[in-house]
């Protein structure tokens, strides 16, 4: 199966997630069968737009996957849109990755250093207000989160938590 990591707008539409898993189980597939496939969604629009981003290919009316996959991790940066089969020898290597978050506002000298994952599924403050900001689901702990703070401006939520933290540190 294949991983999407920090889609797009394009790459995290529902129809591209089941497009990219039907065009890697089926091989020589034509715009018909995907229609017949995806009855209920507007194949056609979608399809251009996928092949005008270079995800899809288009070659004598049949259509393959044209992502290119994460080959390795040693260039590797957080955040970065990434597609990546599941088999892979780089994707258990990519599990076990760590990035360094910072977080820093304009109140104070205060900068909230955090260790998370490439997936971003840590508990983090850092790896919260990026996936409210880009709009992805939270983990269970993060929408525990999401229920005290909601979506706050974290600039907002920085200056008065680390207020409070450098109160209680003095």
């Amino acid at each position: 199966m294949i991983q999407i990591f920090n889609p797009s707008r394009l790459t995290r539409q529902p129809f591209f997630i089941d497009l990219v898993d039907y065009l890697d189980q089926h091989d020589d597939v034509i715009l018909r069968e995907i229609k017949a496939q995806f009855p209920d969604v507007a194949v056609d629009k979608l399809m251009e737009e996928y092949i005008k981003a270079g995800l899809i290919r288009r070659d004598n009316k049949r259509y393959f996957l044209n992502l290119s996959f994460l080959e390795s991790i040693d260039n590797l940066t957080l955040d970065q849109e990434i597609f990546i089969r599941e088999d892979s020898p780089v994707y258990h290597a990519l599990l076990e990755k760590t990035f360094e978050t910072e977080l820093r506002n304009q109140t104070n000298a205060a900068i909230l250093v955090e260790s998370t994952d490439f997936a971003r599924e840590k508990m983090t403050l850092s790896n919260y207000f990026y996936k409210v900001k880009n709009q992805y689901p939270l983990t269970e702990k993060q929408q525990e989160l999401y229920a005290i703070l909601g979506d706050v401006n974290p600039e907002y939520a920085l200056k008065y938590m680390t207020t409070f933290l450098l109160k209680f540190l003095k």
